[in-house]
């Protein structure tokens, strides 16, 4: 089965899910859709699209994919994953986020975990962060969700 790993980043915490789930694929190709976005998605069987979520948002050129390729991806084998620092809320990010028949035509979704630095943060998310009483890096990447999610996505193929 061929495999693509769609995804967009901010800080880099969604990049590096995406290549940790590559690696647990054993071999996928990852492209990032806010750097490019012409792929020939006919050339894969299954699509992994992953996504930051910042005050509830799903990273915006993820977002413009998803919707301008809504009719392509919803004829994939489709997994879905989001990284944010709200677990409780993840689940919920990830359904309303994504376009509803995307959420719907998914055999997979789940929450990576989050991780940030607070170096790599602007003015305006450091402020936040501070608010927030968060001084210092911080991060729960899920390694076995990333693993069980592996398995599902292939593990249900015919």
């Amino acid at each position: 089965m061929k495999v693509l790993i769609l995804y967009g980043s901010k800080h880099g915490c969604t990049a590096k899910c995406a290549y940790l789930l590559r690696d647990k694929l054993g071999n996928a190709d990852v492209m990032d859709v806010s750097q490019s976005t012409s792929v020939a998605l006919d050339d894969y069987d299954a699509v992994v699209v992953g996504t930051p979520v910042y005050v509830g948002q799903i990273n915006k050129a993820v977002s413009r994919f998803c919707n301008a390729n809504l009719t392509a991806l919803q004829e994939k084998r489709i997994g879905l994953f989001v990284c944010c620092g709200l677990p409780e809320k993840a689940m919920e990010q990830l359904e309303t986020g994504f376009p509803r028949e995307l959420v719907q035509a998914a055999r997979v979704k789940a929450y990576f975990g989050y991780q940030y630095e607070i170096n790599r943060l602007n003015f305006f998310e450091k402020a936040l962060m501070r608010l927030l009483g968060k001084h210092r890096d911080e991060g729960d990447i899920r390694h076995a969700v990333i693993e069980d999610f592996a398995r599902s996505l292939t593990g249900s193929c015919h």
